[in-house]
């Protein structure tokens, strides 16, 4: 008998162990790397175990989207919560995700598979589209300053993709004050 066959089933253990392994191959060896037989072998359980729970590559790439794009939101929500309930309040928490969600390796993780992901799959990309579209109703913005908060979000994810792309280099007391200057024009564009 297997270890495999052997081991406790433990459903929710085996999809996070799949996924981990998933995350890991797609940042260390891109998309192309991820197969069926690869992620069973490492994860450790049977091809058809693995089977059991996605069906196929694509299934996986979708269960990781997901499960990144919930690592993302909490960490969104986090910022949420400390934001007073002010108009740009959802312009100001997500600023402050783009440039804190990166701050751990295991967040810089998460966001470059998350890039990967969007640029492999269609459905990523348009899920991260009807987030955005989404977000952007929730600043309630009028008309006369729904651009400024646009630009200060675009400026959230170019500090996003430099950070994960590790582009500039610049200390802590930079990415500060930088922030500031953002946070600021975020709240001029709703008075």
């Amino acid at each position: 008998m297997s270890e495999a066959n052997r081991r406790l089933k433990n459903p929710e253990l085996i999809r996070n162990q799949c996924l981990s392994v998933v995350r890991e191959l797609l940042l260390s060896h891109g998309p192309d790397s991820v197969t069926l037989d690869l992620v069973a072998q490492r994860a450790g359980v049977t091809k058809g175990g693995l089977q059991y729970h996605y069906r196929s590559k694509n299934a996986l790439l979708e269960a990781l989207s997901e499960q990144l794009f919930e690592e993302f939101d909490r960490s969104y929500q986090r910022a949420l919560t400390v934001e007073a309930n002010d108009p740009g309040k959802y312009a100001r928490a997500y600023i402050k995700t783009c440039f804190y969600g990166t701050t751990s390796n295991n967040a810089i993780g998460t966001q470059r598979a998350i890039a990967m992901l969007a640029l492999t799959l269609p459905s990523c990309r348009e899920k991260w589209a009807r987030r955005m579209a989404q977000a952007l109703k929730q600043d309630g913005a009028r008309a006369a300053n729904e651009d400024q908060l646009l630009i200060c979000r675009l400026a959230g994810d170019g500090m996003w993709f430099a950070e994960m792309f590790e582009v500039y280099d610049f200390d802590g007391s930079r990415k500060a004050r930088l922030l500031a200057m953002l946070l600021e024009m975020c709240d001029r564009a709703m008075r």
